[in-house]
């Protein structure tokens, strides 16, 4: 059995009331509209604040805590018995968003908990963040990612007994429906957890097969069906894009087809995902080293898409999905393919190699391709981190997307992105990029004829030419799987970025 390392147990629920809590905190979250010139505005704070022993109005008249945007302020609690302090943490007064910014509270909240030491937390307040249960849900999942840290390798006696320590998280006085909500949101954080497992681990330890057997582990324990096809079987069965950017690597290529098939399906949908575990950029090699930083997260399409069908399967939505991984490493050595190469693919295409470096669309032609004539879904969904010019269009701001055979697929991510604060952005797909990605000895190349031009569109160019005209739609995460700067993601680290879109867009399909 492949291990996961140790995470921080967390616990989260609903409670009637603040009344015996003890808690280590009471957090209670304000909007700017709550509060007048150092006043509370409403009535059910005023009754809060009383629980309270004054202590939010203490703060407010002092002007220590206005609640402004993630502003936080904290006190001794007077009532013992419903808490030791008082956090005060403020949702400003944006209304854009708000899936995204009732997570970014839920990281501000396990920030400051994490910073006190407090194993017992209670939240409550009257923020606009806390009016709807599918919101708490949002608080709850940031509180869970805020949690989340990937564990030193060489942990101290105290660090690792703080690691052990559990901390518990109950919402107080929420509206109805919060607390069936709150175990949903548990089920999509325990996959967005093992997703950011995965992405942060280092490369020698998150090899392909490392990365295969986890999650087969995981598939296999949520009722799914699960093949894992080794380098031999995949030579036999004519991926010979994906073996050729695996070649040059002692870590043998993995290809992971896991099922989850619900009696009352009517439709289906794949999610194909980009699982470089390491990319040096073979012989097109990174230049400087630098570029090779951070590299490892090149793995992050596939540890998104086969965590979200293992929550789907959790979840029992009424959609037959597959999920599709491609995992290899891209490195060099005498056996390592090389620029100039002609590759031919499982589909019959052939791809002429201009740069190794472009080797994440030559391992998805073959996922794809095998995706669409052998697994036949109703729809096609790719994650990868596929190009740096995504970020040079979006930064870390948000996914590109783009669509193809499908009037309505665009639209269909565009409105779960917005459901659950996951940014995406539509990207052109002009027919005279698809031009530039023709071959002149093959069928197609790997980086367009124009050098430099249009790189994320050409992408998904050469990808969609795999698809066989399959309703497909290509996401391009390069820029949010990692050091995601938009609203509702920790910084610098694995985001997760990719599980709880793919769970929404499984459900608006089913819903069609």
């Amino acid at each position: 059995m492949t291990a996961l390392p140790p995470v921080k147990p967390v616990t989260i629920q609903a409670t009637q009331t603040l009344a015996n809590q003890a808690a280590d905190i009471v957090v209670v979250v304000l909007d700017e509209t709550d509060l007048d010139h150092g006043k509370l505005k409403n009535s059910d704070l005023n009754n809060l604040d009383s629980q309270l022993g004054g202590a939010v109005a203490a703060l407010a008249a002092l002007k220590d805590f206005e609640a402004k945007w993630l502003s936080s302020a904290v006190t001794l609690c007077p009532v013992a018995a419903v808490g030791k302090r008082v956090l005060l943490v403020g949702g400003g007064k944006k209304v854009d968003e708000k899936p995204a910014r009732a997570r970014q509270i839920g990281l501000k909240i396990a920030e400051e908990v994490a910073r006190f030491k407090a194993g017992k937390v209670s939240i409550c307040g009257t923020s606009t963040f806390l009016s709807t249960a599918e919101l708490v849900a949002q608080m709850s999942l940031g509180l869970r990612m805020g949690v989340y840290k990937y564990p030193n390798s060489n942990l101290s006696a105290e660090a690792r007994k703080e690691l052990e320590t559990p901390v518990a998280f109950s919402f107080s006085g929420l509206s109805a429906g919060a607390d069936a909500q709150l175990k949903q949101a548990t089920v999509v954080a325990d996959s967005i957890e093992t997703c950011r497992l995965l992405q942060d681990a280092p490369p020698n330890v998150a090899t392909p097969a490392y990365v295969a057997n986890v999650m087969a582990e995981k598939a296999r324990t949520a009722g799914l069906s699960v093949q894992i096809y080794g380098a031999e079987k995949l030579r036999q069965m004519g991926f010979g894009a994906m073996m050729a950017v695996a070649g040059g690597s002692a870590n043998e290529a993995q290809f992971v087809v896991v099922e989850y098939a619900p009696t009352n399906a009517k439709k289906s949908v794949a999610f194909v995902g980009k699982g470089l575990t390491m990319d040096t950029g073979g012989y097109s090699l990174k230049t400087p080293s630098t570029h090779q930083v951070g590299m490892k997260y090149d793995m992050s399409g596939a540890a998104v898409v086969l965590n979200s069908v293992v929550a789907i399967a959790k979840l029992q939505l009424p959609i037959r999905v597959f999920g599709v991984a491609a995992l290899c490493e891209n490195m060099v050595d005498a056996h390592a393919y090389r620029v100039g190469d002609v590759l031919t693919t499982y589909s019959g295409k052939t791809i002429e190699v201009l740069n190794t470096d472009a080797e994440g669309r030559i391992v998805l032609s073959d996922a794809l391709s095998y995706t669409a004539k052998d697994l036949k879904p109703d729809t096609i969904i790719e994650y990868s981190t596929l190009t740096g010019a995504m970020i040079s269009a979006l930064g870390h701001l948000g996914a590109g997307i783009f669509s193809f055979n499908s009037e309505s697929l665009e639209k269909t991510v565009m409105n779960a992105a917005q459901q659950v604060g996951e940014r995406v952005w539509p990207m052109p797909t002009w027919d005279e990029i698809g031009e530039d990605v023709k071959g002149t000895i093959a069928d197609v190349n790997n980086i367009g004829a124009t050098a430099g031009a249009a790189g994320s569109s050409v992408g998904a160019m050469f990808l969609k030419e795999f698809v066989e005209n399959k309703p497909y739609c290509h996401v391009d995460i390069a820029g949010v799987a990692n050091g995601n700067m938009s609203v509702g993601f920790p910084r610098k680290i694995s985001s997760g970025y990719g599980v709880q879109l793919s769970i929404e867009i499984a459900r608006a399909l089913s819903a069609n």
